[in-house]
Order: C-alpha cells, then sequence, then structure tokens
C-alpha cells in the first residue's frame, strides 16, 4: 500500500518516479530464441527485452524473489556495471545515427551478457518468477519478443502486426526523445508521454491476442496461480530499460 502523501511537491515526486520506472519501454530491440519449456531455457531469458540487472534492483522484486544477502551482493555488483557500460554506449550513440545504429546493438548484446550473469545468480525458481514479474511490469509490450511469441503460437499474421506497432511505438518514443534532447520537453513531461506511448502499445498488443492465447498469457504472468502482481513504488532505478 501507498501511503498518502500530504506535500503536493512530494506527491508529484513519487508520480515522477513511477514514470520513470516505465522510460523507454516502447523502445525495445528483441533477440530470437529457441523456447524449450513453458518459462523457456535460461539462453531464452538472457535475450529479455528488459535490463535483468536493473529489474533485479527494485526492492519490490527483491523481496518477491527472497533475494539472499550473498544474491545481493552480486547482483548489485552486476547492475553497477551494467549501467556504466550502458551509460557509456549511450554516450557515444548520440553522435549520428550511424553511431546510434551501433549503439543499439551494442546495447543488446550488453543487456544480454548482463542478463545472464544475473540469471545464473538465481536459483530455478527465482528464474521462473522473475520472468512472470516482467510480464506483469511490461504487460502486452513484451509481446514484439519472438521468444514471447513462441510460447502463444502466435500466427504469421499476428507476428507481422505486432512488428508494425512496434516499429511505430518506436517511432512515437525516438521523437519525444528528441524534443526532450532539444529542450522543448521537461524530463518529467517525456515520461508523461513515454508512458502514455508504452500504455497504448501494450493494450494495442494485447488486443491482438485471442481469447485462448489471453488466458495462456495470464498463466505466463503468474495470475493465474494466484500469484501476487509486484508493485514497487519506491524503486529507484531509472528504468528496466536503457533510461539512465
Amino acid at each position: 500500500m501507498i501511503k498518502m502523501i500530504p506535500s503536493i511537491a512530494a506527491r508529484m515526486t513519487l508520480r515522477a518516479r513511477l514514470l520513470s520506472l516505465l522510460l523507454l519501454m516502447v523502445v525495445l530491440a528483441f533477440t530470437p530464441a529457441c523456447v524449450t519449456n513453458q518459462g523457456g531455457s535460461t539462453a531464452n531469458r538472457s535475450a529479455s527485452p528488459a535490463s535483468l540487472a536493473v529489474l533485479l534492483g527494485m526492492s519490490g522484486v527483491r523481496q518477491e524473489l527472497q533475494i539472499t544477502p550473498v544474491q545481493a551482493g552480486l547482483l548489485d555488483s552486476l547492475q553497477s556495471d551494467y549501467k556504466s557500460q550502458a551509460k557509456t554506449t549511450m554516450a557515444i550513440g548520440e553522435a549520428d545515427q550511424d553511431a546510434a545504429l551501433r549503439a543499439d546493438w551494442d546495447i543488446r548484446s550488453l543487456r544480454k551478457q548482463y542478463n545472464a550473469r544475473c540469471l545464473a545468480v538465481l536459483t530455478p525458481d527465482q528464474q521462473q518468477r522473475l520472468m512472470e514479474l516482467q510480464r506483469q511490469m511490461l504487460g502486452g509490450s513484451v509481446l514484439s519478443s519472438p521468444s514471447e511469441q513462441q510460447l502463444l503460437g502466435l500466427s504469421a499474421q499476428q507476428q507481422q502486426q505486432l512488428t508494425a506497432l512496434s516499429s511505430s511505438s518506436q517511432a512515437q518514443a525516438t521523437a519525444i526523445n528528441a524534443q526532450a534532447k532539444a529542450g522543448q520537453l521537461s524530463d518529467f513531461r517525456k515520461g508523461i508521454e513515454l508512458n502514455r506511448i508504452q500504455q497504448q502499445t501494450s493494450s494495442q498488443m494485447t488486443a491482438i491476442l485471442t481469447p485462448e492465447q489471453k488466458k495462456q498469457w495470464k498463466i505466463l504472468s503468474g495470475q493465474k496461480s494466484g500469484m501476487p502482481e509486484i508493485h514497487d513504488p519506491n524503486a529507484g532505478s531509472a528504468s528496466v530499460f536503457e533510461g539512465y
């Protein structure tokens, strides 16, 4: 439960922190992978669209997974290294369009590498629950992932529709980021706009699923098995994607 905050400024600060968790959620880059079971193999999970190093830094996620002190220390180190390298890569990518393309590729490779290292710290049960939490937090946006599409048995037409929605949302997010960089949008307004795009895209992607696929989606996110949804309003992370 979130306690009532009497100060308007404090409420706005909390809202900004909540919105920051969704920054760049529409700018997704996925790597295809083979699926071996319902939750996917460790290799498949490392191709997550989100940074698991950042996701595992959130207090609510750690509490839900019952992360031990030893695991916490290892994950803190991995998150620090990942953020440092991601920040440097992103800065290089601001030079021009070619640099941005190279940086995007480097970020995806870096994310996959650190995702695998983070997963290696977790037990199999913790890994499974983490995937459920990730689906809850990303919502329908994660359906752009080829591995998620394979899990749900999406048709070629559904995959094409998802690709089109992903491209559209990425273009919108790129425009918002450009406006913010040019000083035309505040960071707070940027967060609001990116959150709006993410929510819209998530709803549109979920709508593509058939009723049976939607039922399966609930099972994969743990909702049908009675697992609680994750809420972490006090998370200090800027984003589970590359938004540092």
